[in-house]
C-alpha cells in the first residue's frame, strides 16, 4: 500500500511538473508578443510567470525524495531508516529555501539568495552525475542500469532549468528594463521575443528528458 501511494504521488509529481512547464512557456511568449500593452501590465504579467514559476520548482524538488523513497522500498539504493528521514529533511530545507529565494528576489540580499540557490543546484547537478556514472560503469550503488539512467537524467533536467533562468537573467539585462520604463523599441521587443525563443528550446530538452525519466521509471527494462 505504502509503495503503491507514493509511486501514485511521484507520477501526479511528474505531471504537476510537466503542465506548470507548459502553462508558463504560453505565458512568456504572450507576454513576448503583447506589445500593445503598457509596460507596467507586460512587468504585472510577468511577475505572474514568476510566481507560477515555483510551481516548477515545487515539482522538481518534491520529486527527488519520493524517487529515492520508491527506489528504497524496491531495496536499489542504500538509503533507509534514519537516512531516509535526512534526505526528507534536508529536501524540505531545499524547498523552504528556494520558496526563500523567491519572496525576497526584490530585497537587497536577493542577488546573494539566489547564487546560492544557483550553487546548490551546481552541487546537486555534481553529485547525482557522480553517483548515476559510477553506478553505470561499476554497477553500485545503484545495482540496476535503469535507475541509474533516471539519476544521470536528474542533472539534465536540472542543467535545463539553470539555461532557463539563464536566459530569463539576459532579458533583465537587455530587454525588460526599456519594457518596465514603457520605452521598448522594436529591438526591445525582437530581442526579448528571441530570448524567450532560446529558453523554450531548452525546455523542450526538459520535456524529453522528464518523458524520458517516466519511460524508464514505468517499464524498468534491463538495459
Amino acid at each position: 500500500m505504502t509503495y503503491s501511494l507514493i509511486r501514485w504521488a511521484h507520477v501526479l509529481v511528474m505531471g504537476y511538473w510537466l503542465g506548470s512547464e507548459l502553462v508558463i512557456n504560453a505565458l512568456t511568449h504572450y507576454i513576448a508578443r503583447a506589445t500593445s500593452l503598457s509596460g507596467m501590465e507586460r512587468m504585472r504579467l510577468w511577475d505572474f510567470v514568476l510566481d507560477a514559476d515555483q510551481h516548477v520548482r515545487n515539482a522538481m524538488i518534491m520529486s527527488v525524495p519520493l524517487g529515492f523513497t520508491l527506489a528504497s522500498i524496491l531495496g536499489l539504493v542504500p538509503i533507509e531508516g534514519v537516512w531516509m528521514w535526512v534526505l526528507w529533511i534536508a529536501s524540505a530545507m531545499w524547498f523552504w529555501f528556494m520558496w526563500l529565494v523567491h519572496w525576497r528576489r526584490k530585497a537587497p540580499e536577493g542577488p546573494s539568495l539566489a547564487m546560492w540557490d544557483w550553487r546548490i543546484r551546481y552541487l546537486l547537478i555534481a553529485g547525482f552525475v557522480g553517483v548515476g556514472g559510477w553506478s553505470l560503469a561499476t554497477g553500485g550503488p545503484l545495482p540496476v542500469h535503469w535507475l541509474a539512467l533516471k539519476v544521470l537524467l536528474v542533472p539534465g533536467a536540472m542543467a535545463c532549468g539553470i539555461a532557463v533562468r539563464y536566459y530569463i537573467r539576459e532579458a533583465y539585462r537587455s530587454a525588460l528594463p526599456a519594457i518596465a520604463a514603457d520605452r521598448a523599441t522594436a529591438a526591445d521587443n525582437d530581442e526579448f521575443r528571441r530570448l524567450m525563443v532560446k529558453a523554450t528550446w531548452a525546455l523542450a530538452v526538459l520535456w524529453v528528458i522528464l518523458f524520458s525519466i517516466g519511460v524508464l521509471g514505468a517499464l524498468k527494462p534491463d538495459v
